[in-house]
């Protein structure tokens, strides 16, 4: 499969090599070039694109890139608006299906709480301390998790705790640190409407997904000056 926008052939672009049909970036800028055709692909994500549809997308780039007569003179913007729209769909049905099975099992946790939002909220350390309001900020360790366990961050790793404005954070998150204190620990598992929703996390966590966070309150207190 051709890769859009790195080092592509027809460009001729100097020292590209290719290995095994994927083409290889070796100067800085065809490195530059690859990660503009990563970065295209994450604002593009939402049409999951299979390999044979790429070609199509490979052609139409190609085209439009070096001049040449396009296969179609067409403006369609309804059109793959509406197309995009319509995958997303999709994407998020499957993933809020997906989801239904942990979310259950999730619910069955013993010392787990289902709040009216849909949040299920259990708390693994007591804290002694405050709890946040809305208009706190605070300071956390937290692991995000996938249903499946993958870890898709981790401020433990990070080397420093993160601070977060209790009324700018996810839905799930703004929710759960106001039940906590200080000094606490809790596993929050989130559906997707009270997390990423229906956007999903890039290529991270699906749209519609379910995802976990185990959190550890470090501080609370008013938001300081800027």
């Amino acid at each position: 499969m051709r890769a859009i926008l790195v080092c592509m052939a027809v460009l001729a672009l100097p020292g590209c090599e290719q290995d095994s049909g994927r083409l290889t970036p070796k100067t800085q800028e065809q490195k530059l070039l690859y990660m503009l055709g990563v970065g295209m692909a994450r604002e593009q994500a939402v049409l999951r694109l299979t390999p044979e549809e790429l070609e199509y997308v490979y052609s139409g780039l190609r085209d439009q890139v070096l001049r040449e007569k396009r296969a179609m003179e067409l403006e369609m913007t309804d059109e793959v608006i509406d197309m995009a729209n319509r995958r997303l769909a999709e994407q998020v049905a499957r993933g809020q299906q997906e989801s239904k099975p942990f979310l259950e099992q999730a619910a069955r946790e013993e010392g787990m709480v289902k709040t009216g939002s849909g949040l299920l909220f259990r708390s693994l350390v007591e804290g002694t301390g405050p709890s946040p309001s809305n208009a706190d900020e605070v300071k956390v360790h937290f692991r995000g998790l996938l249903m499946d366990g993958t870890e898709f961050n981790n401020s433990y790793e990070q080397g420093q705790p993160s601070r977060l404005l209790v009324s700018k954070a996810l839905p799930c998150l703004a929710e759960g640190l106001q039940r906590m204190k200080v000094g606490g620990k809790a596993r929050l598992v989130c559906p997707s409407e009270l997390a990423f929703q229906t956007a999903g996390l890039r290529d991270v966590v699906a749209p519609g997904a379910a995802v976990v966070f185990e959190l550890e309150l470090l501080e609370t207190g008013p938001v300081g000056p800027k």
